[in-house]
């Protein structure tokens, strides 16, 4: 059985994941953020580096910040 943070951290990762699947084009952190209804800007971009590495969704560093998606196509992220 998951521990209390544990269960938090997945559900959170489960509300992003909700988000990202949605969207039609890449988003930043600051709109995953509010989409997805999480308070902290640091947080939700360290949930999604993390989702990164792990290779369940792909990310991109831009000249601004970073965008992420999950790739619908089946392709690994560049």
């Amino acid at each position: 059985m998951l521990s209390r943070p544990n269960r938090s951290k997945d559900t959170l990762r489960d509300r992003i994941l909700h988000v990202l699947s949605g969207a039609p084009i890449p988003m930043d952190v600051e709109n995953v953020r509010i989409k997805s209804g999480l308070k902290n800007w640091e947080s939700t971009k360290a949930l999604l580096l993390e989702l990164v590495v792990e290779g369940i969704i792909s990310g991109q560093k831009t000249t601004k910040s970073w965008v992420f998606w999950i790739d619908h196509t089946g392709r690994n992220h560049a």
